[in-house]
């Protein structure tokens, strides 16, 4: 009769299948995954570089016809380059994980080992996804850390750009809102210089998100608007909000930090008085994915986000089960990340 450690060698729990099922759900833990914001990028590497030209796109003279021509001039050219963290994460089958389980027969047992797998799984999966979520918004703000606070990378100084900051002065009655929305557009359709985008997002903490539905002007602007937008001086407005060509949203999310004193800190995804402005549908915010930590996949873009593989732990203790994703979310362009604040 076949041990559960036999079954275990099963072809349903070879690595490139469980790699197959923990990538089957698909990525939508966190907003900027659900707008699909960042666009998957596999590489061959794990570091990514990227040319910045200082001069600018400009358009070309006419001149007249058989007269000299236009001399392309050459751009001074910059290169940056940043790694791709690794995030392993470990677990094993033990028979701890088996043991006083009713079980009857083969059948029976591998059905439960397939349970215990898909359980394992969907919590290293879960993991992961909150750590790509936390990535993301790192990436949105500038600023991508790890779980202990670790810079991976600051977009503005990588790329030496100034991040444009717009001050909202929700705290003031006579401030115009719908002009201050004009002037974060206005700054995202310079840094965009043409190429198009699908619409403006504004991302916000909640402290900025209720001073904005709530102030004066955008209450007055919406006073005797019949159409479907929300008017903040009749209906609840906890969720998104259109005003004056933008859609604003109350980001509710944080995470959680595990100190090294055991005790837990606390970060949200946006600063709770203050919001980020992005384009939607561009080319230019990616989520480069570099290959898993193993000789046979070295120098191979891969064609999933988590990597599972599995070893015989020594004396028939159980099945090893590794896993890792190695993700870094990159603006290539970050000026066009606009920081809203409200003083």
């Amino acid at each position: 009769m076949a041990t559960p450690l036999d079954l275990l060698r099963a072809p349903a729990f070879a690595a490139d299948r469980l790699t197959e099922s923990i990538n089957i759900p698909p990525y939508v833990t966190g907003r900027p995954a659900q707008l699909g914001i960042f666009r998957d990028t596999p590489i061959n590497t794990t570091y990514v570089k990227a040319s910045i030209t200082e001069g600018e796109i400009t358009i070309i003279p006419s001149r007249e016809r058989g007269g000299p021509a236009n001399k392309n001039m050459r751009e001074d050219l910059q290169e940056v380059q940043f790694g791709i963290p690794h995030f392993p994460l470990d677990d094993a089958i033990t028979p701890s994980d088996l043991q006083n389980l009713l079980v009857y027969g083969s059948a029976y047992v591998f059905q439960t080992l397939g349970n215990v797998f898909n359980n394992k799984l969907e919590a290293i999966r879960t993991k992961h996804d909150a750590t790509h979520s936390h990535l993301d918004w790192g990436a949105l703000n500038g600023l991508v850390l790890d779980a202990s606070g670790r810079t991976l990378l600051n977009l503005f100084t990588t790329f030496d750009i100034t991040q444009t900051v717009v001050s909202f002065a929700l705290g003031t009655a006579s401030t115009d809102v719908a002009a201050k929305n004009r002037e974060v557009k206005s700054a995202i359709r310079k840094a965009l210089r043409g190429t198009g985008a699908t619409g403006v997002r504004v991302l916000a903490g909640t402290g900025f998100f209720d001073k904005y539905v709530g102030h004066a002007s955008v209450k007055e602007g919406l006073k005797y608007y019949a159409g479907a937008t929300p008017n903040p001086s009749r209906d609840d407005v906890n969720d998104a909000f259109n005003f004056a060509g933008v859609t604003i949203e109350r980001v509710d999310e944080d995470f959680r930090y595990r100190l090294p004193d055991g005790t837990f800190a606390t970060r949200e995804a946006v600063a709770e008085n203050e919001a980020i402005a992005i384009p939607l549908g561009t080319l230019f915010f990616k989520r480069y994915i570099a290959p898993p930590d193993t000789i046979q996949d070295a120098n191979v873009p891969p064609s999933t986000k988590v990597f599972v593989s599995t070893d015989e732990l020594p004396h028939g203790k159980g099945l090893d089960l590794h896993t890792e994703s190695n993700v870094l979310p990159v603006c290539l362009r970050p000026d066009l990340i606009v920081k809203l604040t409200t003083n």
